[in-house]
């Protein structure tokens, strides 16, 4: 039987960054996953964003998890020879006068990520009526890439079995855990939406979030910006951008939504100048949580299973901490922040009968 440290359930956005500072550590690792088209890590735009909200407050912990994320970012890449992470300003082209006039409100009390900028110069792409401002500094991060070459690395030090995980072949013991013929230390899952369905970890408070995108070509539109007015405009693959995104949480089915693209190119028709062509429709499922508040540690009856997930729509930004913060409790019994840490629920996961 093969020992080992961890092994790491998904290699979506959670499973790479916990798995590499994992290894990073000196810890051994074995990753399981089986590649889906559909994970929210494949079809993300990838987006920092410091604030949130029609009212533009700042998103929460950003002083420290943006310049970690940005940090975290450029090292992998370097590590993996791509370029992964760059500043993307977002343009916030203001639909009404009563957005403009929130902007303006917060950006005289906090003018660290909120500015003005030149409103003549976009006149010639987007039509508007109440002016641009710019939220700045901000991330666009290629997902997409880092997993896909991170797969690579773990494929190249025989550090990843890509089947299908079940829950079934999966043998939990006071101090070790087995996967088939692997044994382990622990287990910690990573593995997305999926976490919802984990009968360790299913008493905690997941929500359903269907999001979609489109992938548009729009050409002679400028790479250097995001541009949001309700959607966001962003730089994708291939002289590309995507376009999104929703957030369903009552879907019936994770097919695209005739509704969504008629909703998005009705604001496309109106805000866009240039002519567009929609070359693709993208879907995921988020594994979003009620508290907005990330999963992030050990269970409190069997201390040899973990969880690092329920990211939602900031997973981005939040993920490279609490990851570089998990693998320092998981190796050397470091702190976790208190509010991200699964022992919050303790009094939950304790209440259910694991048979």
């Amino acid at each position: 039987m093969a020992e080992l440290d961890y092994l790491v359930i998904g290699q979506g956005l959670c499973g790479t960054l916990l798995s590499r500072e994992l290894l990073r550590e000196g810890a051994t690792v074995l990753v399981i996953d089986a590649r889906s088209t559909q994970a929210a890590s494949m079809v993300a735009g990838g987006i920092i964003n410091p604030v949130t909200g029609k009212r533009a407050v700042r998103s929460w912990m950003i002083e420290e998890l943006l310049p970690f994320a940005q940090k975290t970012y450029e090292a992998f890449g370097a590590e993996l020879g791509v370029a992964l992470v760059k500043e993307c300003p977002i343009l916030d082209i203001h639909a009404t006068q009563e957005g403009r006039n929130l902007f303006m409100d917060r950006m005289s009390s906090d003018n660290d990520y909120l500015h003005d900028t030149e409103q003549t110069q976009w006149s010639e792409y987007f039509r508007f009526n109440y002016g641009v401002n710019e939220i700045a500094p901000c991330l666009l991060v290629d997902l997409q890439l880092m997993i896909a070459r991170w797969r690579e690395s773990l494929r190249d030090g025989n550090s990843i079995i890509e089947e299908t995980f079940s829950i079934e072949d999966c043998v939990v013991a006071a101090d070790h855990v087995v996967y088939k013929n692997i044994k382990a230390k622990q287990i910690i899952f990573c593995n997305g939406a999926g976490g919802a369905a984990n009968p360790y970890f299913d008493m905690l408070p997941w929500t359903a979030d269907k999001g979609e995108a489109l992938i548009v070509s729009i050409p002679g539109l400028p790479r250097n910006n995001i541009y949001k007015q309700g959607i966001s405009i962003v730089p994708w693959k291939e002289d590309l951008f995507w376009v999104g995104a929703s957030h369903d949480w009552k879907y019936t089915d994770m097919q695209p939504s005739a509704t969504y693209r008629q909703g998005v190119e009705t604001q496309l028709n109106y805000w866009l100048k240039l002519p567009y062509t929609i070359v693709d429709h993208i879907v995921a499922r988020r594994p979003a949580n009620m508290e907005r508040k990330p999963f992030v540690g050990l269970h409190p009856l069997f201390p040899v299973v973990g969880i690092f997930n329920g990211m939602g729509g900031k997973g981005v930004s939040m993920a490279p901490y609490f990851a570089h913060e998990l693998a320092a409790h998981l190796v050397h019994q470091a702190t976790l922040t208190p509010s991200v840490d699964v022992q919050r629920f303790a009094r939950i996961l304790s209440a259910k009968n694991y048979g």
